[in-house]
C-alpha cells in the first residue's frame, strides 16, 4: 500500500514581463523579449514513500509542455551518504518519463528530475517543471532461524556423544551457532553451506542432562532461536507401553494405546504419543492438530514472529498466506495484516489482502488513496494517468467519470451529445464558461493569447500583440498593458508609461503672492455651503476653475443679468474639467449663494447633479474678505466678478461678454473662457516636450508697434548643425499685453492694458546674403481685439528655407505693441519625407473684379519636378482684407474660392466660416482668443481675430510628371460663387486685398 498518486497539480503562474522597468535593465529586457517562454508542468504519476533494500524501485512522471515534445528530463538519485548513484535507468516518452534503480543502502534516497528544453539551439526561457521526491529504504522482513534437532537423546556412551542437526533460514550465510553444556559455554558450532551441522561432546563427568543450542541469523535484523536436547543416560531401558519409546522420553507412557511401535508414520514427533489417537500436536509446534494447517518439520514452536496467523504453518517456508485472509502472500499487499477475517468483495473490494475498513487506504487499488478518491469503490487494478484519469479524482474516465476534467460541465448529456467542448481543461483552471472551456483554453479576441494570460481582452483583430495579449492601440510604441495614457495622439514624445506631457497633470506650484493676471495663484481656503474648499488639496493638474461673483453698487445697480442666468444652460456648456464657483461681494452673500444652489439643483437632472456635485462650489464668505491666492486675484484683477485659474495654476481674467452683432451681454460667453484655457494648454505644454529642440528668437521682448519705426523688430537666429535631421518645424508665439491685462479704461480717460485693433502681423525670413531683403513671409498672425494670445503654428513645409548651421535674420512686423515671445520648435517624428526645396508660385491681389486678370497678376506657373522628389504639394497662406470698401465687403467676408488645376485635375481651398455671425466664436477650441472686443465672433475669409493663419496644403504628386522629363503647368484662380467677383461699386477700385503666399514645395 505504499504506491500512491499525488492529488494536486503544480500551477505555473506568469508575471508579466512588460511594464515599468528600471532603465538600467533595458538590455536584459530586450534579450528576454526575443526568447520564447517554454512552460513545463509535471507531476509524479507513480512514486514510493518507502521500499526495501536490494529491491528494484520504479518511478514515473507525467509532463505537460506548452510547446509539444520540446523537453528532456535529467534524472539524478542521491543516496543516504550524499553520493550520486550511477546505476539507474531513465527513459522519456512523448509526455511521460520513467526511472528505476536498486537501492543498496538503508536510509533516505533523493530522486530529482530536472526538465529542460530539448533543443539547445532554441533560446527558450523555461519556467517550472522540476520534480523532487524522497523515498525511505528499509530492511526486508526477516524471520528467526529454525533449529532442527531431536528433543532427547539416549546416551549409552557419555564419553562421546554425537550431536547433529540442521538449521533453516533465508540467509544461511548470516547464521552463527553455539551450544551451552557444562564446560561447553557458547561453544561454537560449524555450519555447512546447506545448514547441516555436527559436533561431539564428552559428558562422562557431567551431572547435567540438558544441552542448549542457540542460533542467530539475519542480514539486517539479528534474530535468535533456542532449542534444548535432553540427555537420557542408559542404565536400564524401560518401555512400559512397548511402543519403542523409553519411558523417560515417552509423554504417553501411561497412554491407553498399547502394542504399537513409534515410528515417523505413527509418531511423527517421537514423543511416545500415538498421533492418530493420543497426540493432539503431531508436529510438536505448539498448535493443536485441529487448528494446525501444516504437518511441519520438527524443531520449531509457533510464535507470532514465525507463524503470524498461528495456523501451524511456518511462515518462512510453508505458509503461502501468513495472515490467513485467503490472499496468498505473493499478491497480498498486507501479508501480515489484520487477523481473523477472510477477504471478500464486501471487505476487500480490490482483493489485495488489506481489510478495507481497517487497513486499506486505497480500496480499489487505483493509485488514489480513499481520502482523495471520488470513486473509492470504483474500477480496480488500473493505472491512473492523463489518458485514464485526467482530473486525478480516482474515477476512471472511460467507465465511471461523467466529468473527466472536473470543471463542473459533464462530458455528455443523457443522449450522448457532447456538452464539454474542452474535455481536457487543466485542473485548477479559472473562469470556466458554459462550454467547459477555461480562460486558459479560450482566445475571445483571437489575438493568439489565451484569455488567462490576456491582460487586454477585446483587442481589435489584425493588431500585433505582445505575450500578454496587448496591442499598441494608439500607436505610441507602448503596449496597452503598460500604457497609462491609451489615447495618445501623434507627434508627442511618449514616456515609458505611454504618456506625453500633454496628457500628464501639471504639478502643484508653491507661490506666496499674486499681483495681477498670468501669475501663479497661491493656495487659498474658503468655506463653502456644507464644506471647506482647500485649493492645494483639490488641485489635480488637469482642471480649470471659473469664478462668478455677484456685486451690487451703492446706487443699486448689479450684475444680476449675468448672476441670475439659468445655471443649467451654463453648466451643460462648460468643459468637463471645470470647477465652477459662485460667490458674492454683497452683505447678503449667504442668501445669494443659497439661492444659486437652489437654482442649480432645480435646473439639473439627477445624472447631471451627480456629475457636477463635486465641481460646483458655493463660497459662504463675503468676497471682499477672502484671503490667500483668491483674495489676491480679487484685489489685483481689473474685473474680479468673472475670472479663473487655468491648468498652469495661472490667474486669468475674463474678456468681453458682449455678443456680436446684437451688442447685448451674453452670459454664456463665460463658457468660452475655460474653453480657451484648455485650448491653450497643448500650445504652452508643447515647450516642455523632451523630444523638441527649441530655438528662441524673442523671449518676452517688447515690441513698440505703431506704423513708424516701431513697426518692425529684427532678430538673428542660429539653427543647429543637425537641422536637416528634423522633419517637423513649428513656431510658438505669445503676444503679451501691457500689465498682462485686457484693454481697459483708466480714470484719466486713457486706455491701459492691451492693444485695441485686430491687425495682421508677420514674421519674415531675410535673404541669407542680403539681410536687408526680408520680403519672404514665414508666419502670419492676426492680432486680437484688446486681449493677449498665444499660438502654435505648423510650418513644416518651410523647412527647405533653412539649412544646417544656418545663421538667419528674421523681421517681425506688426502695428500692435506688446511683449513678444517667438520660438522655433524642431522635432523628428519619422515622417517618410522632408521638404527639400520649393518655388514661389502665386501671390494674391485686389479682389475687385481684376483678381484673375493675367495682365496684372501671374496666374499660371510652370515647374519641373526635381530629381529624387517623392511628393509635391501646394502650400498656401491666404487671408482676405478690406472692410467697408464695398457693400459686400467680399475680400474679407466672402467665402471666396481658390482654384488650382493641372493636367485634368483640380481642387479648391474654401473659407466656409466667412460671413457667419459666430464663425470665429466656433473656433475658440482651435486657438481663437475668446471674448475679445468688437466684431471678433464674425467669420472672415481665411482668418479670425486672435489666431494664427494656418497653411493650406494639398498633395499634387498624382497630378505631376514626377520623372522631371516634362514641364507641369499649374493654373490658379480666385472666384466667388464659381465666377469672377464683380464689386457693387465697379471694377478696379482696389483696397480689397487678398493676401496670398502660394508655394510649390518638393519633398524627398
Amino acid at each position: 500500500m505504499d504506491m500512491t498518486k499525488p492529488t494536486a497539480i503544480l500551477l505555473i503562474l506568469l508575471m508579466t514581463l512588460s511594464g515599468c522597468t528600471n532603465p538600467d535593465s533595458s538590455n536584459s529586457k530586450e534579450e528576454t523579449e526575443d526568447q520564447t517562454v517554454l512552460i513545463i508542468s509535471a507531476n509524479w504519476a507513480e512514486y514510493h514513500d518507502s521500499s526495501n533494500v536490494d529491491e528494484v524501485i520504479d518511478f514515473s512522471i507525467n509532463v505537460n509542455s506548452s510547446i509539444p515534445d520540446s523537453w528532456i528530463g535529467v534524472a539524478t538519485v542521491i543516496d543516504p551518504n550524499g553520493n550520486q548513484i550511477s546505476d539507474l535507468s531513465w527513459s522519456r516518452g512523448y509526455d511521460s518519463g520513467s526511472l528505476y534503480f536498486t537501492p543498496t543502502i538503508i536510509g533516505n534516497y533523493t530522486i530529482n528530475v530536472d526538465l529542460q528544453a530539448g533543443d539547445s539551439s532554441q533560446k527558450y526561457v523555461v519556467e517550472g517543471g522540476n520534480l523532487s521526491h524522497i523515498v525511505e529504504i528499509i530492511p526486508p522482513e526477516e524471520f528467526p532461524p529454525i533449529i532442527i534437532i531431536p528433543t532427547a537423546m539416549i546416551v549409552e556412551n557419555p564419553e562421546m556423544i554425537l550431536l547433529q542437526g540442521n538449521i533453516q533460514h533465508s540467509s544461511l550465510e548470516s547464521c552463527s551457532m553455539f551450544f551451552n553444556f557444562d564446560a561447553y559455554q557458547e561453544f561454537p558450532i560449524s555450519l555447512q553451506i546447506n545448514g547441516q551441522w555436527s559436533t561431539i561432546i564428552d559428558a562422562s563427568n557431567s551431572q547435567n542432562n540438558l544441552i542448549e543450542v542457540v542460533a542467530t541469523c539475519g542480514v539486517w535484523s539479528q534474530l535468535t532461536s533456542y532449542q534444548n536436547i535432553s540427555l537420557i543416560y542408559v542404565v536400564s531401558i524401560s518401555d512400559s507401553d512397548e511402543d519403542g519409546i523409553s519411558d523417560d522420553l515417552d509423554l504417553c507412557n501411561d497412554g491407553v494405546e498399547n502394542s504399537w511401535n513409534s515410528n515417523q508414520n505413527t509418531d511423527y514427533d517421537s514423543d511416545g504419543c500415538r498421533d492418530i489417537t493420543e497426540d493432539i500436536d503431531d508436529d510438536n509446534d505448539g498448535i493443536s492438530d485441529y487448528d494446525d494447517g501444516c504437518f511441519s518439520v520438527i524443531g520449531w514452536i509457533s510464535e507470532p514472529v514465525s507463524d503470524f496467523d498461528s495456523d501451524g504453518c511456518h511462515d518462512l517456508d510453508e505458509d503461502d498466506d501468513d495472515d490467513g485472509d485467503r490472499v496468498d502472500d505473493v499478491i497480498d499487499s498486507c501479508p501480515k495484516g489484520h487477523l481473523g477475517w477472510v477477504s471478500t468483495p464486501n471487505n476487500d473490494w480490490d482483493g489485495d489482502g488489506c481489510h478495507d475498513f481497517i487497513e486499506d487506504l486505497n480500496d480499489d487499488q487505483d493509485d488514489y488513496e480513499d481520502t482523495f478518491d471520488s470513486c473509492p469503490l470504483g474500477e480496480i487494478f488500473w493505472i491512473a494517468d492523463t489518458n485514464t484519469d485526467f482530473d486525478q479524482d480516482g474515477c476512471h474516465d472511460l467507465f465511471e467519470d461523467d466529468d473527466d476534467d472536473n470543471d463542473g460541465i459533464n462530458d455528455y448529456n443523457s443522449t450522448g451529445d457532447t456538452l464539454d467542448l474542452c474535455p481536457r481543461t487543466p485542473l485548477g483552471s479559472l473562469d470556466i464558461d458554459e462550454s467547459g472551456c477555461a480562460a486558459l483554453q479560450r482566445d475571445s479576441d483571437e489575438d493568439g493569447i489565451n484569455d488567462l494570460l490576456d491582460q487586454c481582452e477585446g483587442t481589435p483583430q489584425g493588431l500585433v500583440v505582445n505575450d500578454l495579449g496587448c496591442a499598441d492601440l494608439d500607436s505610441d510604441g507602448v503596449f496597452a498593458n503598460v500604457d497609462q495614457c491609451p489615447s495618445t495622439s501623434g507627434k508627442w514624445t511618449v514616456d515609458s508609461l505611454g504618456c506625453t506631457v500633454v496628457q500628464l497633470p501639471v504639478p502643484w506650484t508653491v507661490s506666496n503672492s499674486l499681483s495681477g493676471p498670468m501669475q501663479i495663484v497661491p493656495d487659498f481656503t474658503v468655506p463653502t455651503l456644507g464644506a471647506t474648499f482647500y485649493f492645494d488639496e483639490v488641485w489635480t493638474g488637469k482642471d480649470v476653475y471659473l469664478f462668478m461673483f455677484k456685486y451690487t453698487s451703492s446706487s443699486g445697480t448689479s450684475n444680476s443679468n449675468i448672476w441670475a442666468q439659468n445655471p443649467g444652460t451654463l453648466i451643460r456648456s462648460l468643459p468637463d474639467n471645470t470647477h465652477l464657483f459662485y460667490g458674492s461681494f454683497d452683505t447678503s452673500y449667504h442668501n445669494d449663494v443659497m439661492d444659486r444652489r437652489t437654482a442649480v439643483e432645480n435646473s439639473l437632472n439627477p445624472a447631471e447633479e451627480l456629475k457636477w456635485n463635486e465641481r460646483i462650489h458655493y463660497i459662504d464668505q463675503r468676497a471682499n474678505s477672502i484671503t490667500g491666492g483668491l483674495g489676491d486675484m480679487i484685489s489685483s484683477i481689473n474685473n474680479p466678478l468673472y475670472m479663473g485659474i487655468d491648468r498652469f495654476q495661472m490667474a486669468r481674467e475674463s474678456g468681453s461678454l458682449v455678443s456680436y452683432p446684437s451688442g447685448s451681454t451674453d452670459p454664456l460667453h463665460l463658457v468660452f473662457e475655460p474653453e480657451q484655457w484648455n485650448a491653450e494648454f497643448p500650445v504652452e505644454i508643447r515647450l516642455q516636450d523632451p523630444g523638441i529642440e527649441i530655438i528662441t528668437m524673442m523671449d518676452f521682448e517688447y515690441h513698440s508697434g505703431g506704423w513708424g519705426g516701431g513697426y518692425s523688430s529684427k532678430r538673428n537666429v542660429t539653427f543647429p548643425a543637425n537641422l536637416s535631421s528634423y522633419d517637423t518645424l513649428e513656431i510658438y508665439h505669445e503676444h503679451a499685453c501691457d500689465e498682462r491685462s485686457n484693454r481697459y479704461g483708466k480714470s484719466d480717460g486713457s486706455e491701459g492694458g492691451c492693444h485695441e485693433w485686430d491687425y495682421e502681423a508677420n514674421l519674415y525670413i531675410c535673404d541669407p546674403v542680403d539681410v536687408n531683403s526680408c520680403g519672404t513671409e514665414f508666419v502670419r498672425w492676426i492680432t486680437t481685439y484688446g486681449r493677449e494670445g498665444r499660438w502654435l503654428t505648423d510650418l513644416t513645409p518651410y523647412l527647405f528655407m533653412l539649412d544646417d548651421n544656418d545663421f538667419r535674420q528674421f523681421r517681425y512686423g506688426g502695428a500692435n505693441r506688446g511683449s513678444l515671445t517667438i520660438s522655433f520648435l524642431l522635432s523628428n517624428w519619422g515622417e517618410d519625407d522632408i521638404a527639400h526645396s520649393g518655388e514661389f508660385a502665386f501671390s494674391g491681389g485686389q479682389f475687385d473684379g481684376t483678381y484673375n486678370d493675367e495682365s496684372k497678376y501671374s496666374r499660371q506657373f510652370n515647374f519641373t519636378v526635381p530629381t529624387g522628389t517623392t511628393r509635391v504639394e501646394i502650400v498656401s497662406t491666404i487671408t482676405g482684407h478690406g472692410f467697408g470698401q464695398d457693400n459686400q465687403n467680399c475680400a474679407e467676408f466672402c467665402n471666396h474660392e481658390h482654384h488650382y488645376s493641372m493636367n485634368g485635375y483640380s481642387t479648391a481651398e474654401l473659407h466656409p466660416i466667412a460671413n457667419t455671425n459666430d464663425g470665429c466664436k466656433q473656433l475658440v477650441g482651435e486657438g481663437v482668443v475668446a471674448n475679445q472686443y468688437g466684431t471678433w465672433p464674425y467669420g472672415r475669409a481665411g482668418w479670425c481675430p486672435g489666431q494664427d493663419v494656418k497653411q493650406w496644403r494639398y498633395d499634387i504628386s498624382s497630378w505631376s510628371d514626377m520623372t522631371g522629363s516634362s514641364i507641369n503647368n499649374l493654373h490658379y484662380e480666385g472666384l466667388f460663387n464659381g465666377q469672377e467677383y464683380t464689386p457693387s461699386d465697379g471694377v478696379g477700385n482696389g483696397n480689397r486685398n487678398i493676401h496670398a503666399e502660394i508655394w510649390i514645395v518638393y519633398y524627398q
